[in-house]
Order: structure tokens, then C-alpha cells, then sequence
């Protein structure tokens, strides 16, 4: 009976991964739009949703703070989080 070692995925791994998966949607979206005509198909992956805080500025006379949250989300990223999932999910 062999030992197997056991190859659990850190966090590190499940976020970079996920990180690249936003990435490739993104790059999937831009090429969307840059190749698909004006239509109903292009504004369905192209379209998207800013999701975050409006950047709020603290000046302290010395010192000014500007502190701001936001990222987009669309289609084809929400596509590029499902392709990294899978990758994570049935590729071990």
C-alpha cells in the first residue's frame, strides 16, 4: 500500500487562478467588441455593471487620503470565472 500524498489546493492557488479566469473573460469581452458588428450579441458581452464605493478623499491638512473600491463586472468575465472553476474543478 503506497502513501499518496495529499494535494490540496492552497488558497493562494484557488484565488490566482480565479484571478486569471477574470482575466481571460475580460480579454474574451474586449475581443467580443472589438470583432462582433453592433447588435444585441455585442452589448450582451460587452456591457457591464461597475460594482463598488465612490473614492472618498480625508485631507488632514498634511496629509490627503483618496480611498476608492470598485471593479466591473460582466458577462464575459462572469464566462472567464466559470472556465477557471471548471479548470479547477476537473483538472487535478
Amino acid at each position: 500500500m503506497k502513501f499518496q500524498p495529499s494535494r490540496k489546493r492552497t488558497v493562494k492557488f484557488i484565488f490566482l487562478i480565479l484571478f486569471f479566469g477574470i482575466l481571460l473573460g475580460t480579454l474574451l469581452g474586449l475581443l467580443v467588441g472589438f470583432v462582433v458588428p453592433e447588435g444585441v450579441v455585442r452589448d450582451f458581452f460587452v456591457k457591464s455593471l461597475t460594482v463598488g464605493w465612490e473614492p472618498v478623499t480625508v485631507n488632514l491638512s498634511l496629509l490627503t487620503l483618496t480611498i476608492g473600491f470598485s471593479f466591473k463586472v460582466s458577462v464575459s468575465s462572469l464566462l472567464g470565472i466559470a472556465i477557471a472553476w471548471y479548470y479547477l474543478r476537473y483538472f487535478r
